[in-house]
């Protein structure tokens, strides 16, 4: 009788081993499914978000370096005008050359 309840209770335990190994695969296949979507689209990231300026009503300005004057401190002004959905560009300045009023 002893050896029913034993042998019982070891076909208990590997059936329940197989059954954890099969779910701890079924797991490991889901959380790579995932990751294999976000392969096919990188991210790219860039320095714009540091180099944002809004300056409101549509208007923002965007740090950047003039290379046709060599100067390391520029701003080109932007307006998006969201009736026609497009980006224009305003004017550049140079931020060496400006004045601050108080």
């Amino acid at each position: 009788m002893y050896s029913d309840t034993a042998s019982e209770l070891r076909s208990i335990r590997r059936t329940l081993i197989v059954f954890g190994i099969l779910l701890l695969f079924v797991i490991g296949s889901i959380n790579n499914g995932g990751s294999e979507e976000n392969e096919d689209y990188p991210v790219i990231t860039t320095n714009v978000e540091n180099n944002l300026v809004p300056l409101g009503n549509g208007y923002f300005g965007l740090y950047s370096n003039f290379e046709e004057t060599g100067s390391e401190h520029g701003m080109k002004i932007y307006y998006y005008d969201e009736k026609e959905n497009k980006l224009v560009l305003k004017k550049e300045e140079d931020l060496d050359t400006v004045e601050i009023s108080e």
